[in-house]
């Protein structure tokens, strides 16, 4: 081998290592992430009350995230405050009473659907609200029937009339003869404890708080007086009109949420809902938790005769029909998706 070509040998094999290595794609770099996809806002109207334990659950749970979506809550001190802003498309989502504004918004054609189940007042349940008045009220024979309420000073918020109607209505009394007086559960609370009224309509938690400190005892509860209604969950416009498919991954989320709050007071639950009621851990445990059908289905009659209260009482301009009022398609939907992964696995 000539000397010439010795030189040539290292000068060939160093093109023909270059050659292979301009073929092959460079290896990624490693301090490149795979970008996270954006999730989906979703502001839902925010009370610091137990029957919105699903909600607490499947946003820490992950549940929503799950479905691509990010929960926003929004404070409001009722449900009634919260109605302006799911109609006009600020918040998507809520829950709470059924009132005749929220009636005779959608029969002007606003659009908000009842959309699933948020608790139940059912005999065989815990009493999660009711009809309470001043402890030594009821001991010194003053309030121990519905008859004797006439005169007296009973706190009810806006969506509850209906339901203080029905016990006016067990002792032959009407709306005119109590005095009526509209404030938030918080405030109820206080005016009761100083004595500035003489009953409430009240829920959790602060139904527990008003009987574990003697301030009231329970008169009538929810049960009694309007069996089986069922508080809504309320989808608004942002929703049906703007993004109904967001709608359906938030009812699967919100179910899974459904059927952990329905496993009762774990410590995981308990960490959670105490974390978002600011509730006293032992106040939370005592209080009750309204059950919510894992389904998210719910009985409609309770609903339909509220509604018919509404309108002979001339509270609403028009007797809506059920198509008008429920939209169970997002249950449905939901259902559907949760059996086929139940089975799958």
């Amino acid at each position: 081998m000539t000397i010439k070509f010795r030189i040539l040998i290292p000068g060939l094999l160093l093109l023909l290592a270059l050659a292979v290595t301009a073929c092959v794609s460079p290896a990624p770099s490693a301090s490149v992430a795979t970008p996270t996809p954006a999730l989906t806002t979703v502001k839902v109207a925010y009370l610091p009350v137990v029957s919105n334990g699903p909600l607490f659950l499947a946003k820490e749970e992950g549940y929503f995230e799950q479905q691509g979506i990010n929960v926003e809550f929004e404070k409001f001190q009722s449900a009634a405050a919260a109605l302006p802003a799911l109609l006009n498309g600020d918040i998507a989502v809520s829950g709470g009473g059924f009132s005749p504004s929220l009636v005779n918004a959608i029969s002007k054609g606003v659009h908000v659907r009842i959309v699933a189940d948020k608790g139940r007042n059912s005999p065989d349940a815990c009493n999660a609200s009711g009809l309470v008045v001043r402890r030594e009220l009821f001991e010194n024979g003053t309030i121990t029937k519905p008859a004797d309420l006439k005169g007296k000073k009973i706190m009810a918020a806006n969506d509850a009339a209906y339901r203080v109607s029905r016990i006016l209505q067990m002792g032959n009394l009407s709306k005119n003869d109590i005095e009526s007086v509209n404030m938030d559960f918080a405030s109820g609370v206080v005016a009761l404890h100083n004595g500035a009224i003489d009953g409430a309509d009240l829920t959790e938690p602060y139904l527990s708080q008003v009987l574990d400190d003697k301030t009231a005892v329970m008169f009538i509860p929810t049960s009694l007086c309007t069996p089986d209604y069922a508080t809504p969950f309320f989808y608004g416009p942002a929703i049906l009109d703007r993004d109904p498919e967001l709608g359906r991954r938030f009812m699967v989320a919100y179910l899974l949420g459904v059927r952990q709050y329905n496993l009762g007071k774990n410590e995981r639950n308990m960490a959670i809902l105490s974390n978002y009621t600011h509730l006293d851990r032992d106040l939370l445990q005592r209080s009750c938790w309204l059950p919510i059908h894992s389904s998210g289905d719910l009985p409609t009659k309770p609903v339909r005769d509220y509604m018919d209260w509404m309108y002979e009482n001339n509270l609403t301009t028009q007797n809506l029909n059920d198509d008008q009022v429920f939209d169970m398609s997002y249950v449905t939907y939901a259902n559907g998706i949760l059996r086929n992964t139940t089975s799958s696995r």
